[in-house]
């Protein structure tokens, strides 16, 4: 069955046609054609699977943080590969477009994408393929449950064009005990969807972790919605370098 949803129309970027056929006889994945051949693939054959595959690559870093976050190509490969079809790739557009990651947020063009490729869910009988198109619900649902903020930094050192007055959104979405968030301080994406500690939820929240990259993957965050404070350091084995930012939490309108 192929995968097809009305034409959506991305913001100034013209109609998404989704009309899918097989990704062809190109097949990119970790540990196989590696970075090279998955642009190869995705670049010169039109491999939609291989798009996706990096720019999961430049969206995470890579199983082996082989490459720097680059959440803005990351996105613009979802885009390529949610345009020809790969129901993943719209799911994970969703989430992005809804945080801002990458580019400017846009939660109610991210809901209406991940409406449409949800609903056909269970047209697919194969229940793998149907998996890959209900990811879709479940990015709606977790977009239903974040809640962002902007902030004003009041002081940083370590990122070029971050200083004081610099301006950060904000993106976090709560969990059981755990908040998955997503920090932008100008062109940097400065937390890029790490996890931490947290409790409450709205006005309310507040968590953190206090670890870097040397030990745990990502930079340290605390984060007090309340009290409108956040803060965010990282080492120098981080994918931006060793960087401080202290930051104001705006006042609700």
């Amino acid at each position: 069955m192929q995968f097809a949803i009305p034409t959506i129309e991305f913001p100034l970027r013209g109609p998404v046609l989704m009309d899918s056929e097989a990704p062809g006889m190109f097949y990119c994945r970790y540990g196989g054609a590696g970075i090279a051949g998955c642009t190869d693939q995705c670049e010169n054959f039109g491999d939609l699977w291989a798009c996706s595959t990096l720019a999961l690559t430049y969206r995470t870093g890579g199983p082996s943080n082989e490459v720097s976050l680059d959440l803005p190509r990351a996105r613009a490969l979802y885009v390529r590969a949610c345009r020809g079809g790969e129901a993943l790739s719209c799911a994970y557009l969703g989430s992005m477009l809804a945080a801002g990651a990458g580019g400017p947020a846009d939660p109610a063009f991210a809901r209406t994408l991940l409406a449409g490729v949800c609903a056909q869910a269970e047209k697919f009988r194969d229940p793998s393929e149907r998996d890959r198109v209900r990811r879709a619900c479940d990015e709606l649902a977790q977009i239903d449950r974040m809640r962002s903020w902007t902030a004003t930094v009041t002081s940083a050192s370590g990122l070029a064009g971050v200083a004081a007055g610099s301006r950060c959104t904000v993106s976090v979405t709560p969990g059981a005990g755990n908040c998955e968030a997503h920090v932008q301080c100008e062109r940097h994406a400065v937390y890029a969807g790490g996890h931490f500690p947290c409790t409450g939820t709205g006005a309310s929240l507040a968590g953190g972790e206090a670890m870097t990259t040397a030990s745990d993957g990502d930079p340290s965050i605390a984060l007090d919605i309340a009290a409108r404070t956040l803060t965010l350091k990282d080492d120098a084995r981080g994918g931006l370098g060793a960087f401080d930012i202290t930051a104001t939490i705006d006042a609700a309108p």
